[in-house]
């Protein structure tokens, strides 16, 4: 689980450019965020019995609770394993497990 989260706080941060539309960069950073998350989990060593993970639903869960609240420019300022990251990243794990949705890992709540 350590590994897992590990993985997921070096959420990739895209870099903005600094013209176009606000939702037009935050839908950038978004798409990019969760690209290099889940690029990031396959370089990883994780556990025989993560094999089934879904990768894809924790980086976007990561993704959403780290941009929730901030502006496209606040986002490109973030940096990798930066304040609220890993805390995002637990949360999204916390609500995987009560899902169910952890392999080899019982349903919580």
């Amino acid at each position: 689980m350590r590994k897992m989260l590990a993985v997921a706080t070096i959420l990739p941060l895209a870099a903005l450019a600094a013209c176009g539309s606000e939702e037009s960069a935050r839908n950038t950073f978004r798409t990019s965020s969760i690209e290099g998350c889940v690029s990031a989990s396959r370089t990883s060593s994780v556990p025989p019995q993560m094999a089934g993970f879904d990768w894809q639903r924790l980086c976007t869960c990561a993704t959403d609770k780290i941009m929730e609240g901030k502006t496209a420019r606040e986002l490109a300022q973030l940096t990798p394993g930066g304040p609220g990251q890993a805390e995002a990243v637990q949360q999204c794990v916390m609500d995987m497990q009560r899902d169910g949705a952890i392999p080899g890992v019982p349903k919580t709540g």
